[in-house]
């Protein structure tokens, strides 16, 4: 099979798709939830048993690994050749024609891809730094792995990345 993207599946739009990245990956599917993409990484040895589960879940397969073009897979596949993360998120933001939605980032967990939850502001009392306490006034939470999130540097890190690496496809 080719690089090139074919879908085999029904057409969903750019916010529904969803992707599994191998291994090496990692730092790209982060960047994938940040925009609020349904990013799994897939922690083996990429292989036969990752393109099952892409094809059970219907994601789309970003990898790094040349081999995997080649192999029997009926759903899409994208080989990402860059190592740099910033080219790499690039490429699939225009391979896929993704539309990023400001409203849709920073609703993700960062570390186990689940959608994160709105909590009261004192439920994180004791959970958040005292100075983040005393000058945030939201929070998300994250049900599965109980990660915090609120608007801090590391967001306004991400916006600066994304502006140097994506800016014509922020809105």
């Amino acid at each position: 099979m080719n690089s090139s993207p074919k879908n085999n599946f029904s057409s969903p739009s750019t916010e529904d798709l969803k992707f599994l990245t191998d291994a090496s990956l990692a730092r790209l599917a982060k960047w994938l939830r940040i925009l609020g993409f349904d990013t799994t990484v897939y922690p083996q040895e990429a292989g036969r048993p990752m393109l099952r589960i892409a094809d059970q879940e219907k994601r789309i397969v970003l990898t790094r690994r040349q081999d995997m073009t080649e192999r029997q897979f009926a759903g899409t596949l994208f080989l990402i050749t860059d190592v740099v993360v910033g080219k790499q998120l690039k490429s699939v933001i225009e391979k896929f024609s993704l539309k990023i939605d400001r409203e849709r980032m920073f609703r993700i967990c960062l570390e186990c891809n689940e959608a994160l939850k709105p909590v009261m502001r004192e439920e994180v009392r004791d959970l958040v730094p005292p100075y983040v306490f005393e000058n945030c006034e939201q929070y998300n939470r994250c049900s599965r792995c109980g990660k915090i999130y609120w608007m801090g540097t590391h967001p306004r890190n991400a916006l600066r990345f994304m502006e140097r690496h994506i800016p014509n496809h922020l809105p």
